[in-house]
């Protein structure tokens, strides 16, 4: 009887102590080094280190860091194939393995707002569309954190209106924000450069102007403060990616194998991550955009015109991809049909301490 005692006393230190062997999963990170949201993930990694005691130990990776596994679209093979066990990155750069994600990702004229998005991944259809898609390809799929409104384009030159693009080539993500540019502003060429590439190929001058995600994370890249091409000119807002958000990609193997109460830790910190680094950026774009102006960098916005052309613009490409994939159909059709209970409720319920 003591003999057992022992022995149960003995296994409830090894438990308690963390004396457990960890496991340890590599996540890769779309974003640089210095923006805001990969710091959040550094953050995040600690965080489920310590709520497991050290028996789930998550390394991220930076997307510009040259021990990355895979960069740009690269991410969502890397997960599959279990090369990376986890990565963050955004809907649209997956477009590839299925037109759908187009659907997922913001696009213009789409969700306005960052709670709407939220209610429909959280408590709507979205999460669960999202992983019809990755389920086939054995990754899980969960909401990340949202941008919101991205910032625009930072550019050289002054750019005033989609007529000024006619000639530049501008980087951009890919997917239906791309598409929309190109049929908004004919003439403009895009490209889509990961973070690692974009400093280059701006200073060389093989592109003229620089969509980056939100304020916060564009002023880290210092365009503008660049001594061989300086970027102090933007044009706001990106009307191509509202609400634009970021999503975790999980191996499916790799988290079946983990014990049910890592992956509960799992499932709530990426929760809280969404939270808490969404609502954190959004201050730190409000700041950032300051801080533009602050240091000098012209700041335009879009005429009605030029956005009543990326509505119309928009609309047709919407239509080209719902006649192409039915699932995109299917997804966008209640993502809009969300968004009208939305604006009908909003409508009467919305901010009214602003002029309409």
């Amino acid at each position: 009887m003591n003999q057992l005692k022992i022995f149960a006393l003995a296994c409830l230190l090894y438990y308690s102590s963390g004396a457990l062997a960890a496991t340890e999963w590599v996540l890769q990170s779309q974003a640089p080094a210095v923006n805001p949201d990969f710091q959040a993930v550094e953050e995040f990694a600690k965080e489920v280190n310590a709520m497991t005691n050290g028996r789930l130990i998550i390394t991220p990776i930076a997307g510009d860091s040259p021990d990355r596994r895979s960069k740009g679209a690269g991410i969502y093979s890397s997960v599959k194939h279990n090369q990376v066990q986890m990565a963050i990155g955004w809907p649209n750069w997956w477009h590839q393995s299925n037109s759908a994600w187009n659907a997922l990702q913001s696009g213009p004229y789409g969700f306005m707002n960052i709670d709407a998005s939220m209610m429909w991944y959280f408590i709507g259809n979205g999460t669960k569309f999202a992983n019809e898609l990755a389920n086939k390809d054995g990754i899980i799929w969960r909401p990340a954190w949202w941008a919101g409104m991205e910032l625009g384009l930072i550019t050289q030159r002054s750019i005033k209106s989609l007529d000024d693009l006619k000639g530049k080539v501008v980087r951009i993500g890919p997917g239906i924000p791309n598409e929309t540019l190109k049929q908004a502003a004919p003439g403009v060429r895009t490209v889509t450069i990961p973070s690692a590439d974009i400093q280059n190929a701006f200073e060389s001058g093989r592109i003229h102007g620089i969509e980056w995600t939100v304020p916060s994370a564009t002023i880290k890249m210092k365009f503008h403060h660049s001594e061989k091409v300086r970027a102090d000119h933007i044009i706001a807002p990106a009307v191509w990616q509202p609400s634009v958000l970021g999503d975790f990609l999980i191996n499916q193997e790799a988290y079946r194998q983990l014990p049910a109460d890592i992956q509960a830790i799992l499932e709530t910190a990426m929760k809280s991550f969404a939270l808490t680094t969404t609502l954190r950026g959004k201050v730190l774009d409000m700041e950032a955009l300051q801080q533009f102006r602050e240091e000098g960098v012209h700041i335009s916005t879009w005429s009605d015109q030029d956005l009543q052309n990326w509505k119309q613009q928009a609309e047709l490409v919407y239509g080209q991809h719902k006649g192409k994939s039915s699932d995109f159909k299917r997804f966008f059709d209640d993502k809009m049909s969300f968004k009208k209970k939305y604006d009908d409720y909003y409508e009467t319920h919305g901010a009214y301490d602003r002029s309409r």
